[in-house]
C-alpha cells in the first residue's frame, strides 16, 4: 500500500483537482492522508466533504509550517509500504504512483529508497507548459545534498526504511521533510531520478519551489533576517542524529549546523573549490550567505 501524505493551507482553488488526479492513479493500493496546516478559507470544507464520503483521510491542525505538517502526517500514516508526499495545488499524471512501486520492488526490502520523478512547470492556470525538470546532468553527492534538493517533494515516494530513518530525528526541528529524506538517501540508501513525467507543477507566486532569480533574492533577503533555512535545519538533525559517526559526511554537515557566525567555518564553505549548486546565480547567492554566517 501507497501512503500519499498532502498538506493544504488555504487551498481551495485547486486541491479539489488535485485528489482526483490522486484518486484516478492507475495503481490502486493507496490511501489518501490530508493534514490541514491551519487554513482560514474554504480548504477544510472542500476535504470534510472527501472525508465524509471515505475518499481520504482528514486532519485538521494548527498552523506548524509544511515541513512539520509533513513531519506530523508521517508520523500519523504508520502501515503500509511506501509514502509519497504530495502538494496542494499540483497534477499528478496516471502512472506516477504506479512507476515509483515498480522501482520500489526492484530495490533490496531493508535498503532506504528514495524514488523521484521528471515533472512539467507550468503556469497557475496549467494551460502552459514553462519548462520540464529532468535528472540532474551531474554528480551528486552527500555535502551537495546538504546545499541543494534535487528531489523535490511532490515528484518523491519512500520506502519504509528512509520513513524510519527520518524519524528517529525531531520531525519538529524539520523545516524540509523532503530535503531531510533526500540527504539519508544519499547518505544511506539508494536513490533514482526517473525520466519520465509524472506530475505537472504550478509555479505560483508564492511556491516555495518557484526559486526564479527574484524569489533567489527574496531568499536571501529572508535568510540574512531570519537565519532560516532548510540547510540549516536538515545538517543539525543530522548532526544529532548521526553526528557520532565522525565520519567525512558527519563533518560536512557540521559545518551547516553551528548557530553564529564562525569564521573558520564561514571561510570553509564560502571558499570551498567545488561546486554546491548547479546554477550560478544561486550559488552567488548560497556563498554571499556562507560569508555572513547565514548558512
Amino acid at each position: 500500500m501507497v501512503n500519499v501524505l498532502i498538506s493544504t493551507y488555504n487551498g481551495e482553488k485547486y486541491i479539489r483537482e488535485q485528489i482526483e488526479s490522486i484518486l484516478s492513479q492507475s495503481y490502486p493500493d493507496i490511501r489518501i492522508y490530508v493534514r490541514d496546516d491551519g487554513s482560514t478559507d474554504n480548504t477544510t470544507g472542500i476535504l470534510w466533504d472527501y472525508s465524509e464520503k471515505g475518499l481520504i483521510r482528514f486532519i485538521r491542525g494548527r498552523n506548524a509550517g509544511y515541513g512539520r505538517s509533513f513531519g506530523r502526517l508521517l508520523k500519523i500514516a504508520k502501515e503500509g509500504d511506501y509514502w509519497a508526499f504530495c502538494d496542494q495545488d499540483d497534477i499528478w499524471l496516471p502512472d506516477k504512483v504506479k512507476w515509483a512501486v515498480e522501482w520500489m520492488e526492484q530495490q533490496p526490502a531493508d535498503v532506504p529508497a528514495l524514488f523521484g520523478s521528471a515533472y512539467e512547470l507550468t503556469d497557475a492556470s496549467m494551460e502552459t507548459v514553462t519548462g520540464t525538470v529532468l535528472p540532474p546532468s551531474y554528480e551528486v553527492d552527500f555535502r551537495r545534498a546538504l546545499t541543494e534538493c534535487v528531489y523535490m517533494g511532490f515528484a518523491m515516494t519512500i520506502n519504509r526504511p528512509l520513513r524510519e530513518l527520518m524519524l528517529r530525528a525531531d520531525m519538529e526541528e524539520i523545516t524540509s521533510h523532503d530535503w531531510w529524506a533526500w540527504i539519508l538517501a544519499e547518505r544511506f540508501g539508494v536513490h533514482h531520478f526517473d525520466e519520465r513525467i509524472a506530475a505537472r507543477h504550478r509555479r505560483l507566486d508564492t511556491s516555495v519551489s518557484g526559486m526564479t532569480m527574484k524569489n533567489r533574492f527574496k531568499w536571501l533577503a529572508h535568510t540574512i533576517r531570519t537565519g532560516d533555512t532548510g540547510i540549516t535545519s536538515c545538517a543539525r538533525a543530522y548532526t544529532k542524529t548521526f553526528g557520532g559517526m565522525n565520519d567525512r559526511e558527519a563533518e560536512y554537515a557540521r559545518w551547516f549546523a553551528r548557530q553564529g557566525f564562525r569564521p573558520d567555518y564561514a571561510l570553509k564553505k564560502a571558499l570551498y573549490p567545488g561546486r554546491w549548486r548547479p546554477v550560478m546565480s544561486s550559488e552567488i547567492v548560497l556563498r554571499m550567505l556562507m560569508l555572513l554566517g547565514r548558512v
